[in-house]
């Protein structure tokens, strides 16, 4: 989801390309198409902001919170 002062967005993600030396997510964000593009120094950068002790955590229990989720 993105939240930003328009509103909120369902962002969803359909496909992952590489295109000029970068990442690039394609989806729609609401009833728009969109493309974000992250460059190797972006995911260098979201690596060392977002490596916290509670992000590590949230992560390594990630794969049981999907195995064990409820449906429905």
């Amino acid at each position: 989801m993105v939240i930003s002062g328009a509103g909120e967005f369902e962002m969803t993600v359909s496909r992952v390309i590489t295109r000029d030396n970068a990442l690039v997510l394609i989806g729609t964000m609401g009833v728009w198409e969109s493309e974000t593009i992250i460059e190797p120094r972006d995911i260098l950068r979201l690596t060392r902001v977002s490596l916290t002790p509670r992000v590590f955590l949230y992560l390594l229990g990630l794969p049981f919170r999907l195995m064990f989720r409820r449906r429905g």
